[in-house]
């Protein structure tokens, strides 16, 4: 199968989605035409990494001053910014020269961020993975934003959004999501094709328990992209509800904050000096392998949490909030990972993991022989492969 594959951003272990879906295509035998915007400096490692997986990459510069300029020029139009930022002109070219030169079978688009790209595509059967519903996730920054410049642009997004999204869904042949919160809220704004659940995996042979590590006894970690606003709230959030009521109990416990650029705001809770900020790492598992638990306690997101599967894969128990835990809830059944329904829920499943060792370890051996079982990139990739054929018999 030639399979041409455009993304919104450069696939890399960050980008974990897109880079990991890659790697399997490619081993089930899919010959692959990347093209992604370079958001960021490329480095030579992953240029050579992405070009000896491929079997053609095209790098399309995305400048940010001309993605800042075009969301500027969108504020007073119907397109919101989450499109406006990544949609050059340059793209499309690019992607109209490849359909018109060469034979593809099916075309895979990442994100809402470039599904205007479907008008180059012409006739080609098109699957998009949408990944989130973008317009649910602006939703809930409006409702969580206490800043009231943020606030004000996310109503504008979400009121924008709600019409632009399921509109930009209408003519792809397929649509993919990581979660059946995901799906049924892109069905409930009317998008068409059909919603397909295909959960993120887990590289279960890189994220696995250290037995060299022995585990602190009182030590809890979060990790994720510091700049990316959920995150931040997430920690804030914790931070002054529930981290004073578990220090009363565990006076020595610690939290590290694993994950870069950290916000001035996150960088002051160091002042507490049981709190560590790493700020940008090259591994996080160093810093899994030796907490006792993770927490994440998300008071905004959609999808399904990275952050989640990769603790539970490195065999530790994971307390989540029930935005966070949504799209887990049969981990739920199994002990390796509690969904804390409020305040005292999260106070008490932390304390409860802190104090029994032995309930400790069985939930993580319960998470990490979830994630096995549940949470491939093989089967994920896979199942896009049959979406590829579902498409092409449409066509």
């Amino acid at each position: 199968m030639k399979l041409l594959f455009i993304a919104p951003y450069l696939p890399s272990p960050i980008r974990v989605r897109t880079y990991q879906l890659l790697r399997q295509l490619v081993r089930l035998g899919c010959k692959v035409t990347l093209v992604a915007l370079e958001d960021a400096p490329l480095s030579e490692s992953l240029r050579t990494e992405l070009t000896d997986l491929c079997d053609a990459t095209y790098f399309v510069p995305l400048p940010r001053r001309q993605a800042n300029l075009r969301c500027l020029t969108a504020l007073p139009t119907p397109k919101p910014l989450w499109v406006a930022y990544c949609d050059t002109p340059l793209l499309i070219s690019t992607v109209q020269k490849l359909v018109q030169t060469e034979q593809f079978d099916v075309a895979h688009v990442e994100h809402l961020r470039a599904a205007t790209v479907r008008v180059a595509l012409g006739d080609l059967p098109c699957v998009l993975d949408a990944v989130d519903c973008i317009t649910a996730l602006q939703r809930q920054m409006f409702e969580q934003s206490a800043n009231i410049g943020q606030r004000l642009l996310a109503w504008e997004e979400s009121v924008k959004l709600r019409h632009w999204e399921p509109c930009a869904y209408a003519d792809y042949h397929e649509i993919a999501v990581t979660s059946q919160f995901d799906a049924e809220a892109l069905s409930a704004l009317g998008t068409r094709p059909q919603i397909h659940v295909i959960p993120n995996g887990v590289d279960s042979e890189y994220f696995q328990p250290n037995p060299q590590t022995i585990p602190e006894s009182e030590t809890l970690v979060f990790s994720g992209k510091m700049s990316y606003r959920a995150n931040e709230n997430a920690v804030l959030w914790f931070a002054a509800r529930l981290w004073p009521r578990l220090k009363a109990e565990h006076p020595n416990l610690r939290w590290i904050i694993v994950g870069s650029e950290p916000s001035k705001a996150i960088q002051a809770l160091a002042v507490d000096r049981a709190i560590t900020i790493t700020g940008y790492v090259d591994d996080i598992r160093p810093y899994l392998s030796k907490s006792t638990l993770a927490i994440c306690p998300l008071q905004i997101g959609v999808g399904i949490q990275n952050k989640a599967l990769e603790a539970m894969a490195m065999g530790k128990p994971v307390v989540c909030s029930p935005i966070a835990g949504r799209a887990l809830v049969e981990a739920t059944h199994q002990g390796g990972i509690i969904i804390a329904e409020s305040d005292d829920a999260f106070v008490a499943a932390c304390l409860r993991l802190l104090r029994e060792p032995e309930r400790r370890k069985a939930a993580g051996m319960a998470a990490r022989q979830f994630v096995e079982k549940h949470h491939r990139w093989d089967c994920a990739a896979k199942a896009f492969t049959e979406l590829y054929a579902r498409a092409g018999a449409a066509w």
